[in-house]
């Protein structure tokens, strides 16, 4: 006899005893297909239930770490590029001042005018003449300006400039039209540390000034040029200030600022270091080396400190200055100009 409340049919139809404590769904509940049918399969209970209260907060408990990884990995990354941009915003512009400096450094010393003729005739004399001319820009007294051109041409040292005419001793007779130019090279393109408005060079912290002046941007214009370095506040400046040189006016340009975050270099190293040079008691700048140190603008995201850099550039060379020197060497003074009078006022 069997229990027909607590057996199954298994496979084939024949009747099994169910598992004692547990009886077989009815057949009319949670219907298998019918592969399941023919086999005899019935569902149960127990394998049926969801997923448990700790199983759940596991998971969460799981997922919430595997969050908490990706932000901490995406927040230092975001960090780590914060830093980099400021570092190189502060390169680059350490660099481009560096860049601007070093151009002009080179060009300081050169002579040139702008296109410029008598405009009258001149006839030659022993004695200082006055000689209207069509520009008298970029000319001073002391200048050496060479007038004409082949047999006719001279060399004569300005002794009187004014808006329309220059005074000089001319010993050659010239025709209106005749062209005025300027050669050589300024010695004193970058002014020489020790003289009257010379550059300096000042221990850290301090204020050191590098003055230059030359046809700076080739274009025959006559130009005074002046850099300051100045860390004895922190942050630091540098500054640079443009004056076109011009008779009788003896004010300075104003100064605008290229840098307003740097700090005393490393070692009290001055920002400006000068090399000179003596020859027959004229002195020249023949090299003019930069230390700058910057920091930079904000602070740093990871550390909450500036970030700092230092770059020299030891080797501006002011080419023509050393061309100068190369003259003087060679007793050439016939194309070494004097230093304009408004240089040793500004």
């Amino acid at each position: 006899m069997f229990d027909r409340e607590n057996s199954c049919r298994g496979f084939g139809g024949t009747i099994s005893q169910a598992p004692a404590g547990r009886t077989c769904p009815s057949a009319n509940k949670n219907p298998l297909g019918s592969t399941e049918m023919l086999l005899g399969l019935r569902p149960c209970r127990a394998t049926c239930r969801g997923f448990s209260l700790v199983e759940l907060l596991t998971s969460c408990a799981i997922l919430m770490v595997i969050v908490g990884g990706i932000i901490s990995v995406v927040s230092s990354n975001e960090l780590i590029s914060a830093r980099t941009e400021q570092q190189s915003d502060m390169y680059e512009n350490v660099r481009g001042a560096a860049e601007l400096m070093e151009q002009e450094i080179g060009q300081a010393g050169l002579v040139s005018l702008p296109s410029s003729t008598l405009s009258a005739a001149v006839t030659s004399s022993g004695t200082a003449q006055s000689a209207s001319v069509s520009s008298t820009t970029s000319m001073f007294v002391g200048e050496k300006v060479l007038v004409d051109a082949g047999t006719k041409e001279e060399l004569v040292a300005l002794t009187a400039v004014t808006s329309t005419s220059i005074s000089g001793i001319f010993t050659i007779s010239h025709a209106s039209g005749a062209s005025i130019a300027a050669l050589g090279v300024y010695p004193n393109g970058v002014v020489v540390p020790g003289t009257t408005d010379g550059s300096t060079s000042v221990a850290e912290p301090g204020s050191s000034v590098l003055n230059m002046f030359g046809d700076i941007n080739s274009d025959g214009s006559l130009v005074y040029i002046r850099y300051t370095c100045n860390t004895s506040t922190t942050p630091g400046t540098l500054t640079r200030s443009v004056t076109t040189i011009t008779p009788g006016v003896n004010t300075i340009g104003t100064a605008q600022t290229l840098l307003s975050t740097l700090v005393p270099n490393p070692s009290g190293a001055a920002c400006f270091q000068y090399t000179t040079t003596t020859v027959s008691g004229q002195s020249f700048v023949t090299n003019v080396a930069v230390t700058l140190s910057a920091r930079t603008l904000n602070l740093d995201p990871q550390t909450n400190q500036y970030l700092t850099m230092t770059k020299s550039f030891l080797d501006m060379s002011p080419r023509n200055i050393n061309a100068a020197f190369e003259l003087a060497n060679a007793s050439i003074s016939n194309r070494l100009q004097a230093t304009p009078p408004n240089v040793l006022l500004y």
